[in-house]
């Protein structure tokens, strides 16, 4: 206790901490303008979803404020991708506008970087005990580490706003283990309830995190009460009733405030909807697909960060409850589906934790200050060079020597090296508009094409053109989006060869199943005759546009959708063709 003590002391106090904050508040910023300048491509889907409802918001909210409030609230109570996690961001696009770059800051500046010092006041609180007063060892230390993790980067930088989540948790990480659960006042309890359902309504996947909570609320005051009271039936009672108070608080929360959603997901068997995402066939297939983002070096000292608050006398309930959460976190999300880049956030705070908690023991603990600086420094160094390796191309040296310890997978800046020829493919559609208007519809769901890329060019890129609307939305996934209607009213269609698919083609029969017939000019492909021209895109993609020249057969509608629901029987609602 004497050496954490004066270690502690030897880092400083409010100076240190107030140093520690502006210095990494410099350099996120930096580095996000590094990351976002060297980005030379079209944003789709996920990556591009929120930026543009930042930018739809922010000038709808300054012309038409009660009307966009109207819309805002309606979303909340309705949609999955919600409009509350861009409403924080928006006078950042009135200050500076509503370009990539402001769009990125902005969540680096009001999201991310209050995420990181929440989990600095939750060590600081974890660790005061063994501090002198006026130290910030513990704050000084995680936020020192924690913007190392590459991981808690990555989603924002791909433009996800659903770090938000962070900092709610980090909130009812600090409220609620600031007491033993049975001595909890009612303030407290309907203050936790109401920042979890906060929670899921900044992002609706984090219920994973709340249901997730209330087992390992149960397993951590259990134990905890067990130690202080023993067999005594009434601190259970007790605490068993505040826990349904909270759960309570959070479910009538949610119920009045977003109805339509929570009955929604009441009934909504997501593990079949997102089966396409789920490509793991055992635990230890979904733990290497951890290791290949995070590193077996961050998974390995998160957990036995956790590990060691769990048994630490001083830190055991938190402890505790972040290594059950975590695990049933873990066993719950991947019945559903894989983790994606977004989803990570469910694991950052536990393993944050965790690896704050390692830094902070090996600065405490370490007699000598040559070892434990040393110590400390080798840790923060560690997780650096993941952070280096994973953002920076220059780095692939570093990292193939240690493949073993740091992450596998990469997350350079985006940069596209055919946007010139999708320009030349829009000019072509145009041309073609301008001698017989109609929709287009992609046949196409990559990486490379598909709809939403074509129509992010069209409307943002570097020539906006007036014909964009005509770009219909897609079916991509077979369970989620069902049989394409909007194909059957398209003029034109835009092809790719070979096939493109970001998922496995027997789920995306709606992609496969229609390109097989087009191209092979039979069945509905009979309606359509290939254009002269090809245009070539990264990884040699070639693409085609088809006229549509006639209608087509009720005969081949029909042979289309027995085929369908030959795939998919009891599924006619979502593979009808009309």
């Amino acid at each position: 206790m004497m050496a954490e003590r004066a270690a502690s002391r030897s880092l400083g106090g409010y100076g240190g901490a107030v140093a520690a904050c502006l210095a990494v508040v410099a350099v996120a910023n930096l580095f996000t303008v590094y990351y976002v300048t060297q980005e030379r491509t079209i944003y789709f889907w996920d990556w591009s979803h929120y930026w543009l409802r930042y930018r739809d918001l922010t000038a709808s909210l300054a012309q038409h404020p009660t009307a966009t409030l109207g819309s805002l609230l309606s979303s909340v109570r309705r949609d999955d991708y919600n409009l509350l996690p861009v409403l924080p961001l928006v006078p950042v696009g009135w200050l500076f506008g509503t370009g990539r770059l402001p769009y990125i800051l902005a969540i680096t500046n009001i999201y991310l970087l209050p995420a990181i010092l929440v989990m600095g006041l939750l060590l600081q609180w974890l660790f005061r005990p063994g501090i002198p007063r006026r130290s910030f060892a513990p704050f000084v230390l995680t936020v020192a580490s924690l913007p190392l993790l590459h991981m808690l980067w990555v989603a924002a930088l791909r433009g996800f706003p659903d770090v938000v989540g962070v900092v709610p948790i980090g909130g009812i990480l600090l409220l609620h283990f600031a007491r033993p659960l049975s001595e909890q006042r009612a303030g407290r309890l309907v203050a936790t309830g109401l920042l979890l359902c906060l929670l899921v309504l900044l992002r609706r996947w984090y219920a994973y995190w709340v249901v997730a909570f209330f087992p390992a609320l149960a397993v951590a005051h259990g134990l905890d009460i067990y130690r202080r009271y023993g067999s005594d039936w009434r601190p259970y009672l007790t605490a068993g009733r505040n826990a349904v108070i909270i759960g309570l608080t959070f479910a009538s929360a949610l119920l009045g405030l977003a109805t339509p959603f929570a009955l929604r997901a009441i009934q909504t068997d997501y593990s079949d909807i997102y089966s396409a995402y789920r490509f793991n066939h055992s635990l230890m297939d979904d733990v290497s697909h951890l290791a290949r983002w995070f590193g077996w070096v961050e998974i390995v000292a998160g957990s036995v960060g956790l590990a060691w608050l769990a048994v630490r006398k001083e830190t055991r309930v938190l402890g505790s409850f972040l290594l059950v959460q975590l695990c049933t976190i873990f066993a719950l999300f991947t019945r559903t589906q894989d983790f994606s880049l977004q989803h990570i956030y469910l694991l950052i705070p536990g393993l944050a934790v965790g690896i704050a908690a390692v830094v902070i023991g090996l600065w405490g603990r370490m007699m000598n200050g040559v070892w434990r600086v040393a110590s400390v420094g080798l840790m923060l160094t560690v997780l650096l060079l993941g952070s280096v390796t994973a953002f920076t191309p220059g780095a692939v040296a570093i990292a193939d020597r240690l493949r073993v310890l740091l992450p596998s997978d990469r997350f350079y800046p985006l940069v596209r090296h055919d946007i010139d020829m999708l320009e030349n493919l829009l000019a072509s559609v145009e041309t073609l508009e301008l001698a017989q208007p109609g929709d287009i519809y992609v046949l196409a769901s990559s990486n490379i094409l598909n709809s939403n890329i074509l129509y992010n060019a069209c409307k943002f890129g570097p020539r906006p053109r007036s014909f964009c609307d005509r770009i219909l939305s897609a079916s991509d996934v077979d369970k989620r989006d069902g049989f394409p209607r909007q194909f059957l009213q398209a003029t034109y269609l835009v092809t790719a060869s070979p096939a493109q698919y970001h998922l496995r083609p027997d789920d995306q029969r709606v992609i496969g199943v229609l390109l097989r017939e087009v191209v092979g000019g039979h069945g509905i492909g009979a309606s359509f005759q290939r254009l002269p021209g090809e245009f070539t895109l990264d990884n040699r993609v070639t693409v085609r546009v088809y006229l549509k020249e006639s209608p087509f057969k009720r005969s081949d509608l029909d042979a289309l959708e027995k085929e369908f629901n030959g795939y998919y029987p009891g599924r006619g609602h979502l593979f009808s063709v009309p």
